[in-house]
């Protein structure tokens, strides 16, 4: 509803409750303008929310993040320009005669900035929200995707690197059969394995010695600590007993003290 539409019904409101006879009470003039002042005011909030509710607000798209911090801005500081208009105002409305009329008037319209400019923050906020959430997932779902790739591609590595190396396996010769005696069948010979290659030994051994120097490593690591620690204590230990010492020392003065005094 524009503002002509809304003085036109303040009008009709108030020419409906303005009394028909006027001029038989003059003395009481002052109390009719602020009755009618008062009733105006009834009618144009009623006019002024039905409005507001039949015109609400559309959620505004963003295209990214960027303009959305940008939006997020702009609304906090138009809210921060309306309370600083409302200040404005209010100190201007102690010079009219209606002053608290006038400063509720300015009230209701910085209310009204500020909650639109409030809910224009809180949308481009949740907007923000939901559009690093999503690059989150999107990023955490690629790097699993990469990740198995990188898996599988070691283990397809891994099965090419194994069949490579194992070696093709001899031919068994055929059994020999003496003549007059039961057939005796030579076993097959015992494939090649890791375990027999001089690399792989050499691998493994350097792998163990490894291993070894790093427990040896760790343990005494772990010694010195405890060493310390021990160091400490004992540390705290003496100081405490010198603490008592010269506690009790002291307090072996002051009884001395009073002993002498009492004789």
């Amino acid at each position: 509803m524009s503002r002509i539409a809304s003085r036109h019904a303040v009008t009709q409101c108030v020419a409906g409750l303005r009394p028909a006879a006027a001029g038989r009470f003059p003395s009481a003039l002052a109390l009719r303008r602020l009755l009618l002042l008062v009733l105006a005011m009834v009618c144009v909030l009623p006019a002024r929310a039905a409005d507001s509710d039949a015109q609400p607000a559309q959620p505004k798209a963003f295209s990214s993040i960027d303009e959305a911090t940008r939006a997020a801005a702009a609304a906090r500081e138009e809210s921060d320009r309306i309370k600083r208009q409302y200040e404005m105002d209010a100190a201007e409305c102690m010079h009219k005669f209606f002053a608290n009329s006038c400063v509720e008037k300015a009230r209701v319209e910085r209310n009204e900035g500020v909650t639109r400019a409030d809910a224009a923050r809180r949308e481009a906020e949740l907007y923000i929200r939901r559009e690093q959430a999503r690059q989150r997932h999107q990023k955490r779902d690629q790097e699993n995707a990469e990740r198995d790739a990188r898996a599988a591609e070691r283990t397809a590595r891994k099965a090419d690197d194994a069949a490579s190396r194992q070696p093709s396996t001899p031919e068994a010769p055929p059994a020999h059969v003496d003549s007059g005696a039961s057939a005796v069948v030579t076993p097959p010979p015992r494939p090649a394995r890791d375990v027999d290659d001089p690399q792989v030994r050499a691998q493994n051994r350097a792998n163990f010695e490894r291993k070894q120097a790093e427990a040896r490593e760790y343990a005494e690591k772990q010694a010195k600590q405890r060493e310390e620690a021990e160091g400490k204590r004992a540390r705290r230990r003496a100081q405490r007993e010198e603490e008592a010492a010269r506690l009790r020392a002291r307090e072996q003065e002051v009884r001395s003290g009073l002993s002498a005094s009492q004789r």
